[in-house]
């Protein structure tokens, strides 16, 4: 094929005869290039969308507030328009309400003011009638309030007196109490004023040995005092109780000899005011001995107690010199110091004096029966002289009409 023939298309740089197959090939290029304009006008109105779409949104958006305000402001204009004619017409509405209120109050009240007129008159009338009705009560009542305060007049006033009487009493009680609750406070007061003295008396006299104060509260006597000689600590001791009241009472002893049997102190000193003395104390020796000379009772005198507990105390020291000074065996050395200890000694002392008291009592007792039984034999026998005297001033009034057994029963014969 000739050169001279060929085309070579501008587009595509292809070659071409210049026959038929240019025509092929120029429908081909033409649909293609159709094709390429539609889709490039597809393609330009896509982005045309999509650059406009927002604004179209934007303008929608504008619209419909546009559409909004446009209905608010309507509204607002609409309601400015029929607000006063609204507002007119509830006044107007209001009016007419109060009027036909007032209206039918006036009509009611000239319909019931008649009634109403009555109703008020009857109720003076009434009140009128309560109240001479509650006078007439009231009067009745207090008439009888009257009567009656008068029946019981003379019994509250011998109530009163009473009441009085109760009261005098019970202040007098109290006045008795107080007195008493004084007496004893100031009784304490003494005793412990004494208990100090003798101590301090002790501790002065005897300043070798050791004295020990028994607490308040605790169960004891008042003071112990522990004897030393020379360079022998705690030979023995010697329990005192301090007494300051007005009777002596004989239970001291008993109470003080268990506080020794508790403690094991074999001696013990109660020391009394010259009010609690005891009947029997010796007036030359100025003290009396219980329990087997174990408890030894003085009077609240410096002199005596220094000349009493310095006895005790020598006798309790020579004692002890002497079981030290004894060559024996040490069964017997043993046997002689439980014998002399308190915890020995003391036990039968007290049963001792146990032995004594129960002596005492039971010969108070058969003398108490002794007596009885004379009284009812006295009883009986006045008994006896009486019936015979009855029967015998009988029998010779009126003569002998009684049995021969009458003073007789069973086998017994009651006049002897």
């Amino acid at each position: 094929m000739s050169e001279i023939f060929k085309i070579t298309c501008p587009s595509c740089k292809k070659s071409f005869d210049a026959g038929s197959a240019f025509n092929s090939h120029f429908e081909k290029t033409k649909s293609d290039n159709d094709k390429f304009l539609k889709d490039a006008e597809i393609k330009a109105e896509l982005d045309a969308a999509k650059k406009y779409k927002s604004q179209i949104e934007n303008s929608e958006k504008e619209i419909e507030k546009v559409k909004k305000d446009a209905e608010i402001k309507a509204e607002l204009d609409a309601a400015k328009k029929y607000k006063s004619q609204i507002e007119n017409s509830e006044k107007e509405i209001e009016k007419v309400k109060k009027d036909a209120e007032i209206k039918a109050e006036l009509d009611a009240a000239k319909k019931y003011k008649s009634q109403i007129e009555n109703s008020e008159k009857e109720i003076e009338k009434v009140k009128k009638d309560a109240e001479i009705k509650a006078n007439h009560r009231a009067k009745k009542i207090a008439d009888e309030e009257f009567k009656e305060l008068e029946r019981t007049k003379d019994a509250e006033i011998l109530q009163i007196k009473k009441s009085q009487e109760i009261t005098n009493d019970r202040q007098k009680k109290r006045l008795d109490e107080m007195t008493s609750l004084m007496k004893n406070k100031n009784v304490e007061l003494q005793g412990e004023v004494q208990e100090e003295n003798l101590q301090d008396f002790l501790q002065k006299k005897f300043p070798d040995d050791d004295l020990e104060e028994i607490k308040k509260g605790e169960r004891g006597g008042d003071c112990i005092l522990t004897i030393n000689y020379k360079d022998k600590k705690n030979i023995a001791k010697i329990y005192f109780e301090s007494k300051d009241t007005t009777n002596f009472n004989e239970k001291w002893a008993d109470k003080l000899l268990n506080d020794m049997k508790d403690k094991g102190i074999a001696n013990g000193i109660i020391v009394a005011s010259h009010t609690c003395l005891p009947m029997d104390i010796d007036k030359y020796t100025s003290y009396v001995e219980r329990h087997g000379n174990s408890i030894t009772i003085i009077p609240m005198e410096f002199k005596i107690i220094h000349v009493v507990v310095h006895r005790i105390r020598s006798i309790l020291i020579l004692k002890a010199r002497e079981n030290n000074d004894h060559e024996i065996p040490e069964v017997m050395k043993k046997c002689w110091a439980n014998l002399n200890s308190p915890s020995f000694q003391l036990p039968i002392k007290s049963m001792i004096s146990e032995i004594r008291t129960m002596e005492k009592i039971f010969k108070q007792e058969r003398t108490a029966f002794e007596r009885m039984s004379a009284n009812k034999e006295k009883t009986i026998n006045g008994v006896k002289t009486n019936l015979v005297q009855i029967v015998t001033s009988f029998t010779r009034t009126v003569g002998d009409i009684f049995p021969d057994d009458l003073l007789e029963h069973k086998d017994d014969q009651f006049i002897e």
